[in-house]
């Protein structure tokens, strides 16, 4: 069962659940959760009358025994429930990203616990989460849960794991369990070897040209593809 099965309620809620067992004296989700929309607020820059581009990479450096502690419950888990949040909250500000937004977290033995040191910059990725302030640029497109991602390079890798272009918390999905190719052939969906398989339309297939409006399944993951990102706004 996945951390959202297990918290219903919201993302913050089930990050702030995370790190109910280490007591109020630890580090909490939330001190995490707010130095972020800080760090994106500040840092958003207008990029022209229309556009705000913020950075879509955020690294903390966390101490040893507060890393420790996120190691030990799953530090992807709860990275992935921060990045979402983030993406969410960006959305409501009308903030536009270069890529996936990604947080990362790494050890400083020099910081003492309860105290990070947070940093961000853009990272141009293969697929950015679509907003109001996206780029005019016609592109395919993926969309995922509700949310829409713009296919902005050659190759995207979807999966479990934290690397991938597009993350997808889904205990049926493999670490790295999908790729989409676009080439000048068409699009094409190729399965990364995975344990569950993919699925084009109900059949499952090593690799498939996608058409326009076309469903993939990946473990219990419905994946719609658009062939153009302008037909869905």
């Amino acid at each position: 069962m996945s951390v959202l099965d297990r918290f219903e309620k919201s993302v913050e809620g089930a990050v702030n659940g995370v790190f109910s067992k280490f007591g109020s004296k630890d580090l909490q989700p939330v001190d995490l959760s707010s130095a972020l929309e800080r760090e994106i607020d500040s840092q958003a820059m207008a990029m022209g009358r229309d556009r705000t581009v913020a950075p879509n990479e955020y690294r903390f450096k966390l101490s040893t025994p507060d890393f420790d502690r996120i190691e030990q419950w799953g530090s992807e888990t709860l990275a992935n429930e921060l990045a979402d949040k983030l993406t969410k909250y960006a959305e409501t500000q009308h903030y536009a990203f270069v890529g996936p937004v990604v947080v990362i977290f790494e050890e400083d033995l020099n910081l003492g616990a309860g105290d990070f040191h947070l940093s961000s910059e853009s990272v141009q990725g293969n697929a950015a989460p679509a907003s109001p302030q996206s780029s005019s640029k016609d592109c395919p497109a993926l969309e995922i849960n509700g949310r829409q991602y713009l296919l902005t390079a050659p190759k995207t890798v979807l999966g479990r794991g934290s690397n991938c272009d597009i993350v997808i918390d889904d205990p049926g999905i493999s670490r790295r369990h999908l790729e989409i190719d676009v080439t000048d052939k068409g699009v094409i969906a190729r399965d990364l070897g995975s344990t569950n398989g993919t699925y084009v339309e109900g059949h499952q297939v090593p690799a498939a040209t996608l058409l326009d409006g076309n469903t993939i399944t990946i473990g219990r993951t419905r994946i719609l593809y658009w062939a153009s990102s302008q037909e869905q706004d």
